[in-house]
């Protein structure tokens, strides 16, 4: 017989501060929600362990700390081949995913819709790459992928030494990053639509529409339409790219001249020098990488 809930929780999330407040967070959800059991993350990869060894005893795994702790349970309960839910009860630096799914960012709230058990179908991505120990590897994502500067930035914001909470430290990474990029020519292919060749800034391989704190990074994306939306951006001077940054949170930076917009099923992204991939905030690899998306393949508590 399964079991309702067990919350997998990341005590790194938040900037640590889920770990540090977890006595009084346990408390809180103990009053909402119904039993539940808990584990706790020690380091990378624990996490999908976690989700897949649960998977077939429990109705819903739930995620707790950030994208990349909703990401391993997501590879965990994918892995399993079970039909388990994917909860999210997000503390995370970004938390962008549940911007998607309607999820709210304070504890409690999450928490009660996550008693009313709502269930949706989305889409999971698939993106395959070169590994640090030189190997083509795999990964499924939920939010979003990205190639270049922004998987540079999440690697900033993802070290441990950071200062900065929340969206101030994409901020702060986005700005001191921008002085030290160096672009790479990088030839994108992606289904239906022709090869091309560019000095590649970033790309977004988006299956949610927000990522980096609140950036609505893919404003046409949906994450049950079968489709990859792919966001490719050209490198520009430094005098474009500030100006271009009040147009990030609300999307509209994708009508410059430099962006170009596709949607997709697949894609494939090569280059001379290799560049660094993330997927949902964590840098995984480099490319060559290719990206696809697997329709409905995630069942998850949402709005």
């Amino acid at each position: 017989m399964t079991r309702p809930l067990i919350l997998v929780v990341n005590p790194h999330s938040a900037n640590r501060a889920t770990g540090r407040n977890w006595p009084k967070l346990h408390k809180t959800l103990r009053r909402i929600l119904p039993p539940f059991d808990v584990v706790v993350t020690q380091r990378a990869g624990d996490a999908t362990a976690f989700a897949a060894a649960a998977a077939f005893r429990y109705e819903t795994v739930v995620a707790v700390g950030g994208d990349g702790t909703v990401n391993e349970v997501a590879n965990g309960i994918r892995q399993s081949g079970s039909e388990t839910a994917l909860g999210i009860l997000p503390r995370g630096t970004g938390s962008d995913l549940v911007r998607t799914l309607g999820i709210p960012h304070k504890l409690p709230d999450a928490a009660r819709l996550l008693t009313r058990g709502n269930r949706r179908r989305i889409d999971l991505g698939k993106a395959t790459f070169r590994a640090p120990d030189g190997r083509e590897h795999s990964r499924w994502f939920v939010n979003a992928a990205e190639v270049g500067f922004g998987a540079i930035v999440s690697g900033a914001v993802n070290r441990p030494s950071r200062f900065l909470p929340g969206p101030a430290a994409f901020m702060w990474a986005v700005l001191t990053t921008m002085v030290r990029h160096r672009p790479i020519i990088t030839s994108v292919t992606t289904e239906g639509s022709s090869r091309r060749s560019l000095l590649l800034s970033n790309a977004w391989i988006a299956n949610g529409r927000y990522s980096g704190g609140g950036i609505k990074s893919a404003p046409c994306a949906l994450i049950d339409d079968g489709l990859l939306d792919i966001v490719l951006v050209e490198h520009a001077s430094i005098p474009v790219r500030v100006a271009g940054l009040p147009k990030l949170r609300g999307g509209e930076f994708v009508k410059m001249r430099q962006v170009e917009y596709r949607q997709a099923a697949q894609a494939a992204f090569t280059s001379d020098q290799r560049q660094l991939v993330e997927v949902d905030g964590d840098v995984v690899g480099t490319t060559p990488a290719t990206f696809e998306i697997e329709p409905q393949r995630l069942t998850v508590i949402a709005e």
